[in-house]
């Protein structure tokens, strides 16, 4: 039986849960929203399969930004357009982190200001879905120059509201820069959102740190989020907020 089940999962036909480690059936999964219906594990989702669970079948319209090289679209780990949710119109970006972690880097630092800057000319609501191991180190200080790059451009902006939905993961200076400063800080079930992980501050500290360390429900307890929404909810969620501002 367990030889039958390693050549289901190679071919996608079924899936493991890595929270509760329960089998099961691909098209159910993707029935349930990626969602583990035994322990409600929330899987990750790439930029596209968000996109396609949020947004009006259509309504989203890629936002072109061309690099100094002539491409459209310099970075994957970030999605940026106009989109609508439940008929309400609003500015969208998505992190990817299959993509490199969905590292912060100078490509899509400039979306992030672009968007920023598109909600301050529109009055459009600005809503982001962040997934991120933090910036994208290798580009060494331009990297780390996207933190007060998107922060001053949040600064900037007074027209209209800013939505953070945290998933797993947030971390880094994704979390310690523009990620943290929306009006309204949402977050799926279980997403671990933090800036150090767990290793290097047990390290520097010295102790043990509890299994709830860094997870969406102990940030709403201590005042760091507003709301924990479950995926099946967001779209209603998106769509009240979106509605009264």
């Amino acid at each position: 039986m367990s030889e039958v089940l390693d050549v289901a999962k190679k071919d996608g036909r079924w899936v493991e849960c890595p929270s509760c480690a329960e089998i099961i059936i691909t098209r159910k999964l993707q029935e349930n929203l990626w969602v583990c219906h035994h322990c409600n594990h929330h899987f990750r989702l790439g930029a596209r399969d968000r996109i396609g669970l949020i947004c009006d079948e259509g309504s989203f319209e890629e936002l072109a930004l061309a690099d100094h090289a002539g491409d459209e679209n310099p970075e994957d780990a970030i999605r940026a357009g106009k989109a609508s949710v439940k008929g309400m119109p609003c500015l969208l970006g998505v992190m990817d982190f299959s993509h490199k972690g969905g590292s912060m880097g100078v490509a899509m630092g400039r979306k992030i200001v672009q968007l920023m800057d598109a909600a301050q000319e529109t009055g459009l609501p600005l809503v982001f879905f962040t997934a991120s191991g933090g910036v994208r180190i290798h580009e060494g200080i331009w990297g780390l120059f996207q933190m007060l790059r998107t922060v001053h451009a949040r600064d900037r902006i007074t027209r209209s509201p800013v939505i953070t939905v945290f998933t797993d993961p947030t971390t880094g200076g994704v979390t310690a820069s523009f990620a943290a400063l929306a009006d309204v800080l949402l977050a799926e079930p279980g997403a671990r959102i933090g800036f150090a992980g767990p290793r290097v501050i047990q390290t520097v500290l010295r102790s043990e740190l509890p299994e709830d360390f860094q997870n969406a429900e102990t940030l709403l307890a201590n005042g760091l989020i507003d709301r924990i929404v479950p995926r099946r909810d967001l779209r209603d969620t998106l769509f009240f907020f979106l509605r009264w501002f």
